[in-house]
């Protein structure tokens, strides 16, 4: 009897093992191989989604690699969805590409669902305990698509002349209060921008009803830079989900414009590395991704672009206080069921038209 439940446990302890070393994947080795195989190809070239990097990012990158290891950096920068048309359509022939920057639903989904990503598994996106947002947190079991940064958008914009510090809405809900109604400008959600960004993420968080109270306060632009100046002109008090760069630049002209980011979380955006299959210079490719999300790596990168690492142990010192992202807040992102489900996109917009442009 003690020998059968002897021998019980120990089958019970294997196939543990078993089911647990399975599930980890194990990392590129060794990476020195790997580096003297990558000098030998020479060159590294990039496939990148338009607005997904700046010239100052690619620059810094493609200077460093060339200083270090004699490799040549090439990127391309086309519309989004373009990407997977070039990739998919190239992959019948001759890849081009070895890696692409690129948003979820209708940009890697092409590509995955063809087979044509593989998993990242650089020993430096597989450490623990550094990450702000884990690199594989839309796909975790396949690994094939990384965040590389932190997306962030603040999700309200407010004039300081017009909203003090002590009246500044703290929550999503504060945007509901009477005092508020049609102060509020915001681009329609129904189009690309972005509005419907911050829609999609949120849309899960705070719910129907909540949606069509907020529609009930809005004002709607389809003119993506009129938000910022409209409250610089103090047209309106409030501008929910702003782009970013026109309000940058108001900043820098000195308007008195301020980034206030919701207790329930700023919205996070797609921004995402894969790994094109039969690569034509894999083993560069898995030497910059190893680099790129080493502390080294996204420390050059996000200061180049400007934003926020997926690492923790990357200062925050070179963006603006309002672009900076408080450890441990929450985000408002979509679910990773919507964003697998290229349907679903269309279903966002349609229930968006519903809410905030038929609400009356």
């Amino acid at each position: 009897m003690r020998r059968e439940a002897w021998t019980g446990g120990l089958f019970i302890l294997l196939t543990l093992w078993a089911r647990f070393s399975w599930a980890a994947p194990a990392p590129w080795t060794p990476m020195k191989e790997i580096e003297a195989s990558a000098r030998a190809e020479g060159k590294l070239v990039f496939y990148v989604g338009a607005g997904f990097t700046t010239r100052e990012a690619e620059h810094a990158t493609s200077q460093f690699f060339r200083d270090r290891y004699g490799l040549s950096l090439e990127w391309a920068s086309f519309p989004g969805i373009e990407v997977p048309t070039r990739v998919i359509a190239e992959a019948r022939t001759q890849p081009v590409a070895d890696l692409v920057l690129i948003g979820f639903s209708g940009r890697y989904l092409p590509l995955k669902e063809r087979g044509l990503v593989m998993p990242i598994l650089a020993p430096s996106t597989l450490e623990r305990g550094i990450w702000r947002l884990d690199p594989a947190h839309v796909t975790p079991e396949d690994r094939d698509y990384l965040y590389y940064k932190i997306p962030l958008s603040p999700s309200l914009l407010v004039n300081t002349k017009f909203v003090p510090a002590a009246e500044e809405p703290k929550s999503y809900q504060d945007l509901l209060h009477p005092r508020w109604r049609g102060k509020i400008i915001f681009m329609t959600p129904t189009i690309g921008g972005s509005g419907s960004g911050w829609f999609d993420a949120a849309y899960r968080t705070l719910g129907p009803d909540y949606m069509k109270a907020l529609a009930k306060q809005v004002v709607l632009t389809q003119n993506n830079q009129e938000p910022p100046d409209a409250v610089v002109r103090g047209q309106y008090a409030i501008a929910l989900a702003p782009n970013i760069p026109r309000t940058l630049a108001l900043i820098e002209q000195g308007a008195p414009l301020k980034f206030v980011h919701p207790k329930e979380g700023s919205h996070l955006s797609e921004s995402g590395i894969s790994l094109i299959r039969n690569a034509p210079h894999l083993n560069a490719a898995k030497l910059f991704l190893q680099w790129f999300f080493a502390r080294e790596g996204q420390t050059l990168f996000a200061r180049a672009l400007p934003a926020i690492s997926v690492r923790k142990d990357v200062a925050q010192d070179y963006l603006p206080e309002g672009l900076r992202y408080a450890e441990g807040a929450p985000l408002l992102a979509k679910d990773v069921r919507d964003m697998r489900q290229p349907e679903k996109a269309a279903e966002f917009r349609t229930l968006a038209k519903q809410i905030f442009e038929e609400k009356k």
